[in-house]
Order: C-alpha cells, then structure tokens, then sequence
C-alpha cells in the first residue's frame, strides 16, 4: 500500500501526449487492478463487494436398488464470501428430499458455512458429496445453530450420505441485471461527466446480479444414506430429471442491505424451469454516523432494484416482463426450510415449496428467502415460545399471549415447586411508569388497566400475595409528588388485590459483582417467588429501545438514577448483573399503544397505534422479537447484547404477528453519541439539562426555584411545547411541530 502512490506516478502511458488520455489510461489500470486490491486491503471498509456462487437444483425420479422409483427434489450450493449482505459470512449447504408412499417427506439436510467433502463444478458437469446429513424427523425447518448445539436437537437424526452425480448441460446466454446510476441522480450529473464515470471507473457498471442458467440432463448419479437400521443406495433416472445449475456473480453495496426473492421452479413433465427474482430493501441500521450517511447516500445514487422472470423450456430460453410473466398459486410452502441464522444482518433461507401455475402444472420450487427477524438460538440450547398477537382488543390480546405462552401452567408449576401455599406464594409485577409525565400521553407508561387486568387474572386463580413494584426515578431529584405510591395512584393503579411497592424503600445491603458491587436491594424483590417484568414499548435515547431488560433497570433502587448508574457506573452491566442474581420469570411488552421517535421514552405527542401484546418466559426472546418488529437488530441494544453474551438466547419459536410496527421511527445515530458522550460523561451539564428540559403536567411541581433553573426552563418551554402534551394551554402549531420532529427523526 505505500507503494501503491508511487508506483502509479510511475506509470508510462505512451501512443499519446493528451494528459487526459493519460489520466483515462492509468484510471483504466487502477480498476483493473481495484478488484485484488480491494479484496486484500479494502474488505472492511469499502462500500462494495463482489461474491460469486454455483447452484444446482434437481427434481425428478430415483430408482431403488430393490426395484421401483420414487420421487425426489435435491439442491445444493457453494456460496462464496459476502453473499448475500456484503457480511464477510458465507454459506453451502445440501438438501435431499425423498417422496414416501404416503405423499409426505423424507428430509435430508445440511447447511453450514462450509462443507467438507463437497464438490459442485457446473462447468464441468460435476456434483459430490460424502460426509454427514441430518434427517429432519419432526416439522419441515432446520436452523444452523441447531447443528453447533452442545447435543443434537431430537427432531434431528444424523445419517452418513454419499452422493454423485455426472451431468450434461445446456448454457444459456448470461442474464446481466445491473444496479444502474438512479434516474433522478442521473438529472443531476452532467451528461459528459456521466460517460467518464463509466468509462473510467466500470466496477460501477459492475454492481449488479450476473447470472448464466443452465439446463441440466443427468448422465448417472447415485446416492447412499446410511444410518443404524442398515444402508439404501438409490440411482437417478436420468430421462425422469430435470435440473438447473448456475453459475453467478453478485455485486452490491452493503448499505442498504438488500432483500430479494428468488425461486427456481422445476416441472420435469414439460421439461421447463422458471426462475423468478424480485428485490427490495430489506432494513437500514444505522450505527455509524459518517460510514452510514456515506452508503446511504451511494445506496441512492445506485439503483438496486432487481425483477427476472426468465422461462427455460425446449424451444429455449424467453426473459418475460414481470407483468407478462407466470402467477404461481402457492399448494405447499412447508416442505422444508433451512435457516442460515449465523449472519449478523438477518436470516438467509432456502426452502423447498410447491407451486401450480395459471395452467394447472405443478412445480416443485428452491426458494431464496431473507428473514430480518433471527429466531434462532445464541449460546443457548433452549427453546421457548414467544407470542406476538396484534388485536384491537388490548385485553383479548393479553388473554391470547398468556394462553400461547402457557403462562400460567408456568406459574402454577412454579409455585408447586416452592411448597408454598397460593396464599403464601409471592409475585411480584414490575411495569414501567416512573417516566410518566402526563396522563394525556399513555405511550411513555405500561397501561395499567394491563396491569390490572393481569393481576385479576392472577388472583382469580387463587393467589393472593400479590404486588405491583416500582422504583423511583431521576424525576423525583426534580418534581413534588413522584414517589411511587403516588404515581401509581395518579395513573390510576388502586391496590385492589394487590399492594404497590416502593423498591427505593426496605432496602438490604446485598455484594454483587462488577460495576454493582456491594449494593441496595429492596427485600421484598429479593424475596419474591415469581417475578414478572411488564415493560412499555418505546424508542430510547441511549439503548435504540426500552423493553423487558430495559424495564428491570428501573427496578435499581437509587432514586438519582442519573447519578448512581449513568454517571459513576453505567446502564446496562448493572442491569444484567441485578438479572442474575434475581431473575424475571416472564416477561410482558405493552405495545398497544407505543412511543416511537428520537425521545419515545419522554414523551410521543403522536404515539402509534401498535395493538399488539407480546410475552415470553425468556426477556431477552421477548425483546429479540420486539426490537425486531420495529425494524432494528435486535443487538443494536448494549442490553440485549449483553444480556445475550451472559443468559444466551434461546431458539424462538414465535406465535402470531411479525411484521414491522408501520410508519415506527427509530432512534438516530447522533443521539446516543450525546447522551453517552456529553450528558452522562459531565454529570452538572447532564443533571442541568436534565432538570431544565423536562416537563411534568400540574400534579408534578418543580422543586427548585433557582434562578438559573427557572429562567432556563422558562426560556425553553416553548420547545418542550412540541415534544409533550402540553396541559394548561393545548396543543401549538402541529406544522411546526411536525418540522422539528422530522428534522430530529433525520439526523444522523
């Protein structure tokens, strides 16, 4: 690399005096050369990558060596570095799918990031594999992280597979899908500047999807599994097998990240293969305030929109406009689906469905699919469910989790396992509303007819040492009024069949580790039986969102909560450090209705209607879904990162809703940056801005009278006019307000 400058100064560009034709010749070189360069020195920072890969998909009949033929479906594929997301991972993976007499499946699979023994070369017309398969005994779907657990899942058996194939083929001309220069970008650069671009710098002209297809006749194959009942040897019939191979390369830019659907669809009887492809953005974090803002100005200029509908067939092969392409009905979308969960960006899947076109034909399918939502386990061998169900009745949805998460057999199994009586057995409930500030705006706390609800439900099964448990916040060092039996009945939680707990109150020396050290508890919560966390879903200025994990940060008893944990210690390892030593037994998300936006844990002037409930006897499953569903990785959060690293996380499986909350607005990148770096690192600063910004309805008074303070306050209250629902004097002007929210919500 330091010779990189000179030896281009070095160069002699000669046939030529024009200094322009010089520049064009070594820029020329340069690009040739970008590619290695950029593979060896640029990986990690350059805004593009380049991954190739081959695929081969058979559908048709294989003869047992006892006589007879059945049907079967088999793809493989060796996919190099950075596909699909530009991630530095990358994937093979095999899958063998028998037909029974029965019409249902035998399932073969495996997908790792590389596979011993495997060789697929489409040029050269070759395909084997010797080494292991696992056998999907129960249910349709594999996860990687299901192969590295510390013992197999039972629904998975291993068997010993050998498989080869020779095959002749028919090449087809290259399809060339390109991410082209955006339109609108193109206005804007001059038409001759344009040109140069694309001839001086063609790696530009490069990005894109560059795939050949392939129809494949198989000459011979032959595969063998062998597991403790003995050993079955099947042979390809060949005149009975249609196949596709490619051989691709994919070009992009890793910000932002692409979603696609593709499928290869295989009809042996017409000898005809459809492949469909339709892209997308699949989601935009952003962490990285320049890098971020740079891609995300490139993933403008670049467009990256991609749709193929291409038909191979004997008369050859007919590229369709997307309008003029096959309808498939989808019959059966759950023959098999293997989930490559080990990339950080989302799952990759490749799944096997069944699909009949406008004419009645029945394909069988390999389909590419990307999930932003990683079910998959983290270090953990666990599998809990996680329910997610959206309903305009916010009870009925309540009433609906704890049924799918079997909440209460849980807790009664818990309580048998005390030896305590109903009357004696301990829970305790910890909601979120110590940030409240004005009982209009209901998105910044956990709604406590939830809360009450919950606990009704609770005592109608017979228990009767019942608590809802609370720990004073920053607010209090600021406002009269903000002790927790005093907000808790200013909200409207009356203590009927419970009591409300003040935990910065009864407090016991206890040692914890870390940053925590030797600490406060309050001695009820250490003594509880089961406890329940019941956050409310809102964005956070420091974590991106606070939910279940967030939600026991508030169960510290400190009451200058700014002081003690954001100044001297910090967030999040205190969290997971109370965790440990007194765990949640379940979890609850209030999402009915939520605070989204740059301060949703202040306030939301324009909260958004979510309708959805979400529960898990797991926090950190229960925020993995929740995080998800606004659109985010969920480890974007130091809580759910660390909670992650010390509890791991669990396989999920999710019942009900798992699309994104609509119209949710995140947390920018400059505001964590703030919060960390200024407001917590200077304590006098923060406190002050603290104290100065925010506000309370009339309830709530203003504790010191300072001149300083007050004339601040009054100076500012116009602007805390357009976060929060201002009580005496109604709303201001909704354009203005608008504005602001939007420049806020754009920052970053």
């Amino acid at each position: 690399m330091k010779s990189l400058p000179s030896m281009l100064a070095s160069f002699i560009v000669t046939n030529t005096s024009s200094l322009i034709a010089k520049f064009k010749a070594v820029s020329q070189f340069f690009s040739f050369c970008y590619g290695e360069i950029r593979d060896t020195y640029f990986k990690k920072i350059s805004p593009f990558y380049h991954s190739d890969y081959e695929n081969l998909v058979l559908r048709g009949k294989l003869a047992h060596r006892g006589g007879g033929e059945g049907e079967f479906f088999f793809f493989s594929g060796i996919h190099d570095k950075d596909f699909p997301w530009g991630d530095e991972e990358i994937f093979w993976d095999a899958a063998l799918l028998l037909r029974k007499e029965d019409g249902t499946w035998e399932r073969y699979v495996l997908t790792d990031r590389d596979i011993s023994g495997l060789d697929l070369d489409v040029e050269d017309g070759i395909y084997q594999y010797q080494g292991p398969l696992y056998q999907i005994r129960e249910g349709y779907q594999l996860y990687r992280s299901e192969l590295h657990k510390t013992h197999l899942p039972a629904h998975l058996q291993k068997v010993q597979a050998r498989i080869e194939i020779r095959f002749d083929y028919e090449k087809y001309d290259p399809v060339d899908l390109p991410f082209g220069v955006n339109a609108e970008y193109q206005k804007m650069i001059p038409h001759e500047l344009l040109e140069d671009i694309r001839e001086w710098h063609p790696q530009l002209e490069s990005l894109g999807w560059h795939m050949t297809p392939h129809r494949v006749k198989v000459r011979e194959g032959k595969i063998t599994l062998q597991d403790e009942t003995g050993s079955r040897e099947f042979y390809l019939v060949g005149e009975k097998t249609l196949g596709e191979a490619e051989k691709a390369l994919f070009s992009n830019i890793r910000w932002p990240k692409i979603y696609y659907n593709y499928f290869c669809a295989l009809s042996p009887e017409p000898r005809t293969f459809y492949v469909k492809v339709r892209s997308d953005v699949l989601r935009g974090n952003r962490k990285d305030v320049v890098i971020d803002r740079m891609e995300q100005e490139l993933g403008k200029i670049i467009g990256r929109w991609v749709t193929l509908d291409l038909q191979v067939d004997d008369q050859g092969a007919k590229t369709w406009k997307p309008s003029e392409g096959k309808t498939f009905q989808t019959v059966d979308d759950n023959i098999l689906e293997l989930n490559n969960d080990h990339f950080p960006t989302g799952v990759f899947q490749r799944r096997v469905v069944s699909l009949r076109d406008e004419k009645g034909d029945l394909y069988l399918a390999m389909e590419e699919d990307m999930d932003p939502l990683n079910l998959g386990g983290v270090n953990s061998d666990r599998v809990v469910t996680v329910a997610s169900i959206k309903d305009p009745d916010k009870f009925k949805a309540l009433d609906k989790v704890l049924e799918a998460t079997g909440f209460f057999p849980m807790l009664d199994s818990a309580r048998q396992k005390s030896g305590k009586s109903q009357k004696d057995f301990f829970i305790i409930l910890k909601p979120n509303f110590m940030f409240m500030y004005s009982t209009k705006d209901h998105s910044t706390y956990t709604d406590p007819q939830l809360v009450e609800y919950l606990v009704s439900r609770i005592y109608e099964r017979g228990y009767r040492n019942l608590a809802v448990a609370e720990a004073r916040s920053t607010y209090g060092t600021f406002f009269t009024n903000r002790e927790v039996k005093t907000v808790a009945r200013h909200i409207g939680l009356l203590e009927k069949n419970y009591r409300v707990i003040d935990l910065s109150e009864d407090l016991e020396e206890y040692e914890f580790a870390g940053k925590l050290g030797k600490h406060w508890v309050n001695r009820e919560w250490k003594n509880a039986d089961f406890r329940i966390a019941f956050a409310k879903n809102k964005t956070h200025p420091y974590s991106r969102y606070t939910l279940t994990l967030k939600v026991i940060y508030g169960a510290l008893p400190m009451e200058n909560k700014f002081l003690e944990y954001h100044h001297k210690r910090d967030i999040f390892t205190t969290t997971i450090e109370f965790l440990k030593r007194f765990p949640i037994h379940f979890g609850l998300i209030d999402a009915h209705i939520s605070a989204d936006g740059p301060f949703g844990i202040f306030a939301d002037k324009k909260p958004n209607l979510t309708e959805t409930i979400i529960g898990s006897e797991d926090l950190v499953a229960a925020d993995w879904v929740g995080g998800a569903k606004m659109g985010l990785d969920p480890m974007i959060s130091d809580y759910s990162r660390l909670a992650v690293e010390t509890f791991g996380k669990p396989q999920i499986q999710l019942v009900g809703d798992r699309s994104l909350y609509p119209d949710w607005v995140n947390v920018t990148d400059v505001i964590p940056w703030v919060t960390f770096g200024v407001l917590d690192r200077n304590y006098l600063f923060g406190n002050f801005f603290y104290s100065a910004f925010a506000y309370m309805d009339p309830f709530f008074e203003y504790k010191d009278p300072g001149f300083g303070r007050e004339f601040t306050r009054k100076l500012i209250d116009p602007l805390k006019e357009l976060f929060f629902q201002k009580v005496e004097k109604g709303e201001i002007d909704a354009e203005l307000n608008e504005r602001l929210f939007k420049f806020f919500s754009d920052q970053g």
